[in-house]
């Protein structure tokens, strides 16, 4: 893959990044490579200059990096997914479980870059429309999860599960997480979801905190279609997707979750095989990753 235009992403709260970043924008222009950024971030880092507006950095990148944390590199990874434009992450946050880079191996990984020696995954995206009275009331992407909870004061809610219109059971308890084969190591792993490899196409339902001894996480193919309605005395409730972003729900809304026509695309550097990632960043280390509270991306 010939790499020629980059989208540098910059999460603006870690106290690396402007140095880093400035590192990065250097490197890009002694060799000869086109970089640019969204206004916000080229001001913080001082290159004015360097800016794009998002719709043309979409069409115009030929790779994206991240810089920040695993929760910056899923807010990229949904912006640019549709565009097929693949991401680096670069670590600055903690587990760092998605991203492919740490900064002491930053002038390695750019030389891979720049010379076409990396691979990409392809992962799996999902789809979450939520539907209120028979219309279509919010839309959103997820590469990690899809979560419907209740508020923190609030009483159990029941959410009532149907896989391809086929009902599978109804979970009563502090809601269920939708998650990728990705996301199956943040939150659903710590609501007690399997560990999933990330090839594998699938979605994994898992309830949380369920007030029934039977419940347990189930995982579907990624050709079907997960529909959860919500039923409550109460409107306490949200709709998060990976954690960034969220919608109030009300009584009786559905949520149906698909697998999304196209995929995010996750560079990897060689010898970063999924179960050596595993093996390192989950030894010692609590077993849910840790994203940023700001996708980084203004």
């Amino acid at each position: 893959m010939n790499i020629r235009q980059i989208a540098l992403i910059v999460n603006k709260n870690k106290t690396a990044a402007r140095k880093v970043g400035q590192y990065i924008v250097s490197y890009c222009l002694e060799q000869g490579l086109i970089i640019h950024m969204l206004p916000a971030d080229a001001s913080h880092l001082g290159f004015p200059e360097l800016t794009l507006p998002l719709t043309d950095l979409k069409d115009s990148s030929d790779l994206v990096i991240s810089l920040g944390g695993d929760g910056t590199l899923l807010g990229a990874a949904r912006l640019f997914a549709e565009k097929g434009v693949p991401v680096l992450g670069v670590n600055l946050g903690h587990l760092g479980f998605l991203t492919a880079v740490e900064p002491e191996h930053l002038d390695e990984a750019l030389e891979r870059v720049v010379t076409g020696q990396f691979t990409i995954d392809q992962r799996t995206l999902l789809k979450a429309i939520l539907i209120r009275r028979g219309q279509i009331i919010e839309e959103a992407l997820a590469l990690n999860e899809i979560v419907i909870t209740k508020g923190a004061f609030a009483r159990i809610i029941k959410v009532s599960c149907y896989i391809d219109d086929e009902y599978l059971t109804t979970y009563p308890g502090d809601g269920i997480i939708a998650a990728t084969a990705t996301g199956s190591t943040a939150y659903s792993l710590s609501a007690g979801g399997p560990i999933l490899n990330p090839a594998l196409d699938c979605m994994v339902i898992t309830p949380i905190c369920p007030h029934s001894l039977s419940a347990r996480s189930i995982v579907i193919s990624g050709k079907e279609t997960l529909r959860a309605t919500i039923s409550s005395s109460h409107d306490d409730m949200m709709l998060t997707v990976d954690g960034q972003k969220g919608y109030d729900l009300e009584p009786n809304d559905s949520v149906v979750v698909t697998p999304a026509h196209f995929k995010a695309k996750l560079v990897r550097m060689p010898g970063q095989g999924f179960y050596r990632i595993l093996r390192t960043r989950l030894r010692d280390t609590p077993l849910v990753e840790e994203t940023d509270s700001d996708d980084g991306i203004r």
